[in-house]
């Protein structure tokens, strides 16, 4: 299909390439100074202010949280009044991780497929956004307000990248970000982080697992002190199971390395997790005593994704079932931490999870702490954002749009009613894999987005306001 967009398809593929090339994990709490989530997150949106800037856009970099680019001028003469609309992207990854077929840091095209860490999530839509500006500079398309790209780089460690650069900067009048799937998704559930601390069994020398907690775990090393038999029966349980496991003899014990299978934590049913195999395993022998954090910890938080085990689990006809995703695990000062993502129905209340959770992890003397709380979006389905973006949706396609809930938590919740996540993978694509090895997206499609997202862009800059 002779698109619109196609003409930039080998600037938009160099670009690209470049970008994936970026390593950007976000860093929290990172402790350089102008760099709040790590240079990498740094460098990976100064590439895009770059190659803005040599477009001939307008740029600002938002304290290394966020930056934007900006066609047209607000009524105010330019430092903006509210009324612009606007694309949200986020340039930062989740690590790499294992498994990969292609070398995650470097974009390769196979069998018609892009592949590489962040063209799904979220890098490919980000330099798509970028070049649908330029080709609305290029093609002088008319504006009633002007429209601003913003890059953050730190959603994937909990969108405060959003929350500086609104700190600073009004809302849009309208905004969706490329972030997701398409049809729009109007209904976001809400998105509850906890970390679990208790104290640490004897028979633990150590255990680290994890590497985000918005990822399954797909890796799990932990010393643990026993015999050798009970050792070979946690190896052999584990191994008998969708996850692997070696083992190795240490000074006072014995070391597991265990491999899962990463996935994103929306539907962490989709991995395999290594902490949770780890802990099942051993619980299975009786290693863990009654009453010890790691046994509440395997009975409890790793016996199910829906959070049946441990009392918490609730659904809505809206959004679906609640999930419940281990995303790490690890010991120290006589403490044994873990940290989950939950995924809650938008139309619930998140107290009587926080609740239950923390009633039930106080029966083992293990305190729960708030890491982030994430409200649930709702957009109806008649507002005139909706009505817009559905209107593009069926232009490129030929299909109608249904919009849709999903568990994702995207920059739309950040816009307050205003924004919504709209592509850019299509919901009969071949999995992305988002968050998990051979992340990829069809370069058919890829490019089809890029129609849908001017399209998109030229519809919002013109767009009425709602009364």
């Amino acid at each position: 299909m002779e698109t619109f967009m196609s003409r930039y398809q080998d600037d938009i593929l160099r670009d690209l390439r470049q970008l994936v090339a970026i390593e950007s994990v976000a860093v929290p709490d990172c402790p350089i100074e102008g760099v709040p989530f790590g240079a990498k997150s740094a460098e990976a949106l100064a590439f895009m202010i770059r190659r803005a800037n040599e477009m001939g856009f307008a740029t600002e970099n938002c304290g290394n949280y966020a930056c934007h680019v900006q066609f047209g001028e607000c009524s105010d003469g330019g430092s903006g009044d509210g009324d612009y609309a606007a694309v949200l992207c986020h340039v930062d990854v989740v690590p790499t991780g294992d498994g990969w077929q292609t070398d995650p840091l470097a974009l390769t095209e196979k069998d018609g497929y892009l592949y590489g860490r962040g063209v799904a999530d979220d890098k490919g839509a980000a330099i798509i956004a970028l070049w649908c500006l330029k080709a609305m500079k290029d093609n002088h398309v008319p504006m009633k307000r002007p429209v601003r790209c913003i890059f953050g780089g730190g959603e994937e460690i909990g969108m405060d990248d959003m929350g500086a650069y609104f700190a600073k900067h009004p809302l849009p009048t309208f905004g969706f970000t490329p972030d997701a799937d398409y049809p729009a998704c109007h209904c976001e559930k809400g998105i509850l982080h906890l970390k679990l601390s208790g104290k640490t069994s004897p028979e633990v020398r150590e255990i680290k697992g994890g590497s985000a907690i918005n990822c399954v775990a797909d890796r799990c090393t932990a010393v643990i002190s026993c015999d050798e038999a009970a050792a070979q029966k946690i190896h052999s349980v584990i191994n008998g199971s969708n996850a692997q496991c070696e083992l190795s003899p240490a000074p006072d014990g014995y070391v597991f390395t265990v491999k899962g299978v990463s996935a994103h934590a929306m539907c962490p049913e989709n991995g395999v997790n290594a902490i949770c195999h780890l802990l099942r395993a051993a619980a299975s022998i009786g290693l863990w005593e009654d009453g010890s954090t790691e046994r509440f910890f395997a009975e409890k938080l790793c016996a199910d994704t829906t959070g049946q085990a441990i009392g918490a689990a609730c659904s809505d006809e809206m959004s679906g079932d609640m999930t419940l995703n281990v995303g790490l695990m690890e010991t120290g000062n006589g403490q044994t931490s873990l940290s989950v993502d939950i995924r809650y129905p938008a139309t619930l209340d998140r107290a009587p999870i926080i609740r239950q959770i923390t009633g039930e992890a106080a029966k083992y003397g293990v305190t729960v702490e708030i890491l982030n709380d994430n409200p649930p979006l709702y957009v109806p389905e008649d507002h005139p954002l909706i009505q817009a973006l559905g209107e593009c949706y069926t232009e490129v396609t030929g299909q109608p749009m249904k919009p849709v809930a999903m568990g994702g938590g995207t920059y739309a919740r950040t816009l307050k009613g205003r924004g919504v996540a709209f592509g850019p993978v299509f919901s009969d694509a071949k999995p992305s894999n988002l968050h998990m090895p051979d992340e990829n997206l069809s370069l058919k499609e890829f490019m089809l987005h890029a129609e849908i997202c001017y399209r998109a862009m030229c519809r919002l800059a013109v767009l009425d306001k709602p009364e």
